[in-house]
């Protein structure tokens, strides 16, 4: 059952107590749930921040330095919830769109590679950036994108 009222996932003992709820309810499987923890911990292995919050539901973003470069907002590489979206969107907000100087070291064709292999995973639309984390599991592609979005962090940690 999804929270209500005004109260937030906002610590990793929320966030697994939620798996588990969630879980229990018969709200998600327990594949779902696996692959959820799963996906956190890889971040947690991968990233140089993880913060969960702002969502009445599991949810996490992963940052990484060399990603943001520096970028003056905060976009992560992904960001995922567990009934709703796994998006990889923010991962392009530091690079520019008018021919200013870029902020970071990676280039627009590194973040084109990851998002065309986003959008080659089942489930996912040509043009999105963004897929529901059921249908990754229900597709069985959690392994491709985590392989995915490792190979786009490698790439940005080597152009520092």
């Amino acid at each position: 059952m999804s929270r209500s009222g005004p109260e937030f996932i906002e610590t990793e003992e929320q966030l697994f107590s939620d798996i588990k709820t969630k879980q229990s309810d018969g709200e998600i499987s327990e594949e779902a749930a696996a692959a959820f923890s799963e996906l956190y911990e890889f971040a947690n292995e991968l990233g140089d921040e993880v913060r969960i919050g702002d969502a009445k539901n599991a949810n996490f973003r992963m940052y990484v330095d060399a990603h943001q470069g520096s970028y003056q907002k905060d976009p992560s590489v992904f960001s995922a919830n567990i009934n709703y979206l796994v998006k990889i969107w923010p991962a392009g907000m530091p690079l520019p769109d008018d021919g200013e100087q870029s902020s970071v070291q990676w280039e627009r064709d590194d973040f084109t590679a990851l998002r065309q292999e986003f959008q080659s995973l089942r489930g996912v639309a040509h043009d999105d950036q963004e897929v529901m984390f059921s249908t990754m599991v229900e597709n069985d592609t959690l392994d491709e994108f985590k392989s995915m979005i490792e190979e786009f962090v490698v790439t940005c940690r080597q152009k520092v």
